[in-house]
């Protein structure tokens, strides 16, 4: 029975890593084969660490999917569990995901909320290097709440934090947000600096998908500067990525611009 036990969590550890490379390539719905099959043998032993990753990772899927009233629904049973085993690291990273839940549904104070919770326990126990993540997403939140400067300076600080732990892969998604907020205040020149940055990592890292994210931003740039033939081939690269990756909602988005451009 033990050496069953340890071939199964065997199984469950391995099927949870493929439905997270699936979920980074944003094949959810694959993802979810893999999720379901490890959550069953994470429950079956139990091992509780595993089935909490696991459930947020479900949660993640149905993010991807816009399906946000199911990805809640997971986030917060894994919260549950994870304060009921006094978990602090899945505790953090259950309040992190839901926060990123409510940032889609722009439900704004909520996600500070949730954010903020995660950031003083990450505080409280020195763990700086995940602060990070959670120092962009109240960037994040100010961003939408158009609190640019206080956007900007919880960018910076994710920024630092990723520099000094040569988180370099990290540094693109802020270095992308942080070109958002320049093109929101019309510093064209400073934004299409940042994107280039992003891109660059995005390229080096085989980052497709956020390479779709970069270009779009780069074309809706060229757009509000007037430069129709740049914005047109940056759009047009990133929808044939967006279709690639059967993202609708995006693809949408962008035809509709693309639509819209002067000849």
């Amino acid at each position: 029975m033990h050496q069953e036990a340890i071939v199964a969590k065997y199984e469950a550890f391995a099927a949870n890593e493929l439905g997270k490379a699936y979920l980074s390539q944003h094949k959810p719905i694959k993802a979810r084969e893999y999720l379901e099959k490890a959550g069953k043998i994470a429950k079956q032993f139990p091992d509780y660490s595993l089935e909490i990753e696991v459930i947020n990772q479900l949660g993640k899927s149905y993010q991807q999917q816009r399906k946000f009233e199911s990805a809640n629904s997971y986030h917060q049973q894994a919260l549950d569990i994870a304060k009921k085993q006094k978990n602090r690291r899945a505790v953090v990273n259950s309040l992190f995901y839901l926060g990123n839940v409510s940032l889609d549904m722009r439900q704004f104070q909520q996600a500070r909320d949730y954010y903020q919770q995660a950031l003083e326990i990450e505080i409280e126990f020195g763990d700086r290097y995940s602060s990070a993540r959670t120092y962009h997403q109240l960037g994040r939140v100010a961003q939408q709440l158009r609190e640019y400067n206080q956007a900007r300076d919880y960018y910076q600080q994710a920024l630092e934090i990723d520099i000094e732990f040569g988180d370099r892969y990290s540094s693109a998604s802020t270095y992308y947000q942080l070109g958002r907020v320049a093109q929101q205040l019309r510093e064209y020149n400073q934004a299409r600096d940042y994107y280039q940055q992003a891109l660059e990592i995005d390229i080096e890292f085989g980052d497709r998908y956020s390479q779709a994210l970069t270009l779009h931003c780069l074309g809706t740039l060229a757009q509000a500067e007037e430069n129709y033939a740049e914005a047109r081939a940056n759009l047009q690269t990133a929808l044939e990525i967006y279709v690639e990756y059967q993202d609708e909602y995006w693809s949408k988005v962008v035809r509709e611009i693309l639509e819209g451009l002067p000849e």
